[in-house]
Parts: C-alpha cells; sequence; structure tokens
C-alpha cells in the first residue's frame, strides 16, 4: 500500500468510520466493514489514484467501502455481513411474528433470528444459506443440490415454522 494513502488511514480513522456509520445505517458492522477495507487496501500491491491528496484518498475508500457494502460478490458480504443479510433479506417476506410488546426493538428481533439459525442442524442451515443467498429463489436451490423443489419448499416451510414457533415461545413465554 501507498505510505499517503497509510498515512491517511492513521490521521483519519475516526472519520472513515463516521462514513462507514452512515453507509451501514448500523454502528456494529460500520467497525467491520472499515476493518475490512484497511485489510483490503493492504493486501493491493498498487493503488493507483490521480492524486494522492486528502479528499481523492477519502473519496477512493468511501467508494470501496460502498461497493463492498452493497454488493453480494464483494469479500466484506461473505466474510461478514452474509449472515445478518440472510435474516434481513426474508424477514418482510415471511417472518409473521406475534408479540406482546408493544415496543420491541428490531435488533433484538435480530438477535432471536440468529440464536434461532445458530440452533438449526447443519442441513435446514445449508439449506437457508443457499435459499437466501440466490435470491430466494427456489428452482435455483433445487438445480444446485439436485433435490427436488416440492422438497425444498418442505424444507423451507419447515425451518421457518420451526423459527417463529421458538421466537414466538420467547417473546409471549
Amino acid at each position: 500500500m501507498n505510505q499517503q494513502i497509510e498515512l491517511y488511514l492513521s490521521k483519519n480513522y475516526y472519520v472513515l468510520l463516521n462514513i462507514a456509520k452512515k453507509i451501514t445505517k448500523q454502528s456494529e458492522l460500520s467497525g467491520d466493514l472499515l476493518h475490512e477495507i484497511i485489510l483490503q487496501l493492504y493486501e493491493k500491491n498498487e493503488i493507483k489514484l490521480r492524486e494522492y491528496d486528502d479528499n481523492s484518498i477519502k473519496y477512493y475508500i468511501t467508494a470501496v467501502m460502498r461497493i463492498n457494502y452493497y454488493s453480494k460478490t464483494s469479500p466484506f458480504y461473505y466474510r461478514i455481513r452474509r449472515e445478518r443479510v440472510l435474516f434481513n433479506v426474508d424477514l418482510s417476506q415471511c417472518w409473521d411474528i406475534s408479540y406482546e410488546q408493544e415496543e420491541f426493538e428490531s435488533e433484538e428481533l435480530l438477535q432471536l433470528l440468529e440464536i434461532e439459525y445458530a440452533n438449526l442442524d447443519w442441513f435446514k442451515k445449508s439449506l437457508l444459506d443457499m435459499y437466501l443467498s440466490l435470491n430466494s429463489s427456489m428452482k435455483a436451490v433445487s438445480r444446485k443440490t439436485n433435490i427436488p423443489t416440492q422438497s425444498i419448499s418442505r424444507y423451507m416451510k419447515e425451518t421457518r415454522n420451526t423459527v417463529i414457533t421458538n421466537i414466538n415461545n420467547k417473546l409471549n413465554g
């Protein structure tokens, strides 16, 4: 990595962290995003910019952060964001969880979903990962695994119902 970029990173770490917070809209992923970008910058042998002034470097790093955060093929997505996205993508489609509390934080719900996801057996977890990473397409999962689409559908429904029941029991329990 270029020394000027390294110097910029060390001087403006908190500025970049604030940019990462704005991009992620959640502070807990912002640090992970920034650190992943720093690792990527260190892995690059050469970074070509027209000028190595503060604004050019800041623009470049911000662009790399945005690409990594929003792209489903980025290293950040595969290393860090993927598990959180697995539930966020599907929440609006299938999680009809009822609860008695009037002011329930979505972050608490995500934590419960992550716990339930961790408790799934390896087979259902693998299918759910594939299903969500392949844009919620049961046909794509079927083609990739050679499992009939009807079976994939049944497994997804069973997994969904198990997770919803367990979360409802915890919330209303």
